[in-house]
């Protein structure tokens, strides 16, 4: 049974997965009892892949053409596509009102899938361990924010298709999408600073994925477990990132806890 919001977005939505067709055999099409149809199984390699893939990149565009970081065809290509995953949810266009049609032009292809959510990930080196490097949402540009929970669902999907043990990621400190990575479990910190990242207030994480508990956190009622931090502070406090940052460099385990927003919004990291 999932939570009232999980279970509209399953009922209103089909999830899809594009990936090279010898990874297949890897994956589960059928994370937490969501079933991927055979429809909706896409091979990147496939002319008939391509306008999903071109709505792939209108969702990017919504989601950090802002941040100034949007990614290459060939990146999405290289780094998602073929050798891990892009999963997700979408609608036919003829479900979109017109305003979200035309941004994904689609206007006059009422048949056409058009992907409202993606999570990218490729696999690592390490055996079990796989690397998010994008999380979007069309519910950035929807009326009414239609989809809560879109974010999380959609991560959610990623971790049981990749059936991933050790899940990386890097994001900025005070991204709108903490949230949705914190709410499988605490993210061990590897790095606070990252100079190697275009932004370099850029954190990377580890999160130890145990599928009990992200089937558990689906559910109706379900709360996160909380541990009590043991330092506080503003996403954009430099000082303290470089300080946490060294603290790691020396070897400390130290984990993002939770974000919370103090002082008209702003967020504020807490670590244990």
């Amino acid at each position: 049974m999932f939570a009232a919001d999980y279970a509209a977005i399953l009922e209103h939505t089909t999830p899809y997965v594009i990936s090279f067709r010898g990874n297949w055999s890897a994956l589960d099409f059928q994370p937490w009892g969501i079933d991927i149809p055979d429809t909706h199984r896409f091979c990147p390699t496939r002319l008939a892949t391509r306008d999903v893939v071109e709505g792939l990149h209108h969702l990017d565009r919504f989601s950090f053409g802002p941040q100034a970081m949007l990614m290459p065809r060939w990146v999405l290509y290289d780094c998602g596509e073929f050798p891990g995953i892009v999963t997700g949810f979408g609608v036919p266009a003829a479900a979109l009102p017109d305003p979200v049609r035309e941004a994904y032009h689609v206007e006059h292809r009422p048949d056409a899938f058009v992907p409202l959510s993606m999570w990218v990930a490729v696999p690592t080196a390490r055996p079990g361990g796989w690397f998010g490097h994008n999380l979007s949402s069309a519910n950035l540009i929807m009326p009414n924010r239609p989809l809560p929970g879109l974010g999380t669902l959609t991560k959610a999907l990623g971790l049981g298709v990749t059936r991933v043990k050790q899940q990386y990621g890097a994001t900025q400190w005070g991204s709108r999408s903490l949230h949705v990575h914190l709410h499988f479990g605490d993210l061990h910190l590897l790095s606070a600073f990252t100079p190697a990242h275009t932004h370099a207030a850029t954190f990377t994480y580890r999160l130890d994925v145990d599928p009990t508990a992200v089937r558990a956190s689906l559910a109706p009622g379900w709360q996160r477990p909380m541990t009590a931090p043991t330092m506080e502070f503003a996403a954009d406090d430099g000082e303290a990132i470089l300080d946490l940052h060294a603290r790691i460099e020396a070897g400390e385990d130290l984990r993002l806890l939770w974000t919370e927003a103090r002082e008209g919004r702003k967020p504020w990291m807490l670590v244990g």
